[in-house]
C-alpha cells in the first residue's frame, strides 16, 4: 500500500513539475502556408456528346469556387513539360509553372511555380481531386503534378 501511495505521489510530483522553457526555446511560431496548387486534367462527360478534356489549375483542390481555378487549355490536355504555362484566376493572380522536360518520369521533384512568391512542384499520382455532376454530366479532375510554397 505504502508503495502505490509512494508511485502515485512520484508521479503527481513529475508531471507537477514546471518546464523552464524560455521564448529562444520555443523558436519562431510563424504562420504555416498549407496552400496548395495542382495542375490537373478535367474531363467531363456529357450524356449525348463526346467527352471534352481540359487542363486547369486548381488551388487546394476541392470542388473549387470559380476564383480557385483557371483553365490552361480549353479544348483538349495540356503538355505541362517542357515550357511554361500561366494561368490567369479571376482575382487577377496569375500563376505560371515550369515544369521541367521529362519531368513526368522523374520519381519527386520536376519544376517550379510562381504567383508573387515561389512554389516547388512535383509529380503527382493522377488521383482523382474531385467530380462535379448535373443531370446530364459530370466532371472530374485529376491531379498530375501539385505545387507547395517553397
Amino acid at each position: 500500500m505504502k508503495l502505490i501511495s509512494a508511485i502515485s505521489l512520484l508521479l503527481a510530483a513529475v508531471n507537477a513539475t514546471p518546464l523552464n522553457l524560455v521564448e529562444s526555446d520555443l523558436g519562431s511560431l510563424e504562420k504555416r502556408d498549407t496552400e496548395i496548387i495542382y495542375l490537373s486534367n478535367c474531363l467531363k462527360s456529357v450524356s449525348s456528346g463526346s467527352p471534352t478534356a481540359s487542363s486547369e489549375i486548381i488551388s487546394n483542390g476541392e470542388v473549387p469556387p470559380t476564383q480557385d481555378q483557371c483553365t490552361v487549355s480549353a479544348s483538349s490536355y495540356t503538355t505541362w513539360e517542357g515550357q511554361s504555362r500561366a494561368c490567369k484566376f479571376s482575382t487577377g493572380v496569375t500563376f505560371t509553372s515550369h515544369i521541367e522536360a521529362g519531368s513526368h518520369s522523374f520519381p519527386n521533384f520536376s519544376g517550379t511555380g510562381n504567383n508573387g512568391k515561389n512554389w516547388n512542384c512535383y509529380r503527382d499520382n493522377g488521383r482523382g481531386l474531385f467530380t462535379t455532376s448535373g443531370p446530364e454530366w459530370s466532371r472530374t479532375c485529376s491531379s498530375v503534378y501539385y505545387c507547395v510554397p517553397a
